[in-house]
């Protein structure tokens, strides 16, 4: 009966066992949780200012449709710049990703959403992310079509304008 009881529990309890959510910044290990489409929305219900959803496509891809939550940060644009390691002075190639509401640098604090096409991209971004210093950043699996048809917001088309569309 115990064994019984195990079997049909440890299900729920993977689903909240950390297996890789986010790219350590020590780069020693890498752990990614499991998420899904409900979390992100259940993320934006309840803390929406801390709370943000990247999309690391190109501006041609953006256009062609995006999430009408989603800040564009393409990934282009998030790999070129410089930004300066806190601790040790030390610069390195890569700009802090903009919030397209406020047009302001996303704090460190923040849980940030990654998502691309494909997963390849997102991936990337969320390396060069954990190196700046971001705590809660979390590659989504699904692709833009999937998130698109998931629902987790409107489906919106048109170029960004600015930084604040």
């Amino acid at each position: 009966m115990y064994c019984i009881f195990l079997l049909l529990l440890l299900p729920s309890i993977s689903a909240f066992v950390p297996i890789g959510d986010v790219i350590a910044c020590n780069h020693n290990h890498r752990r990614v949780a499991l998420f899904s489409v409900a979390d992100v929305k259940r993320d934006f219900e309840l803390n929406p200012q801390k709370t943000f959803l990247l999309d690391v496509r190109e501006p041609e891809e953006w256009a062609e449709g995006h999430l009408a939550l989603a800040s564009p940060n393409p990934l282009s644009t998030l790999t070129s710049g410089q930004w300066m390691n806190r601790e040790t002075g030390k610069m390195s190639p890569g700009s802090y990703p903009i919030d397209r509401f406020t047009g302001v640098a996303i704090l460190l604090n923040r849980k940030i959403y990654i998502h691309c096409k494909m997963g390849g991209r997102a991936k990337q971004a969320a390396e060069l992310l954990t190196q700046m210093g971001y705590k809660e950043v979390v590659v989504l699996e699904e692709t833009y079509d999937q998130l698109a048809a998931a629902g987790i917001c409107d489906v919106v088309e048109g170029e960004a304008q600015g930084l604040t569309d």
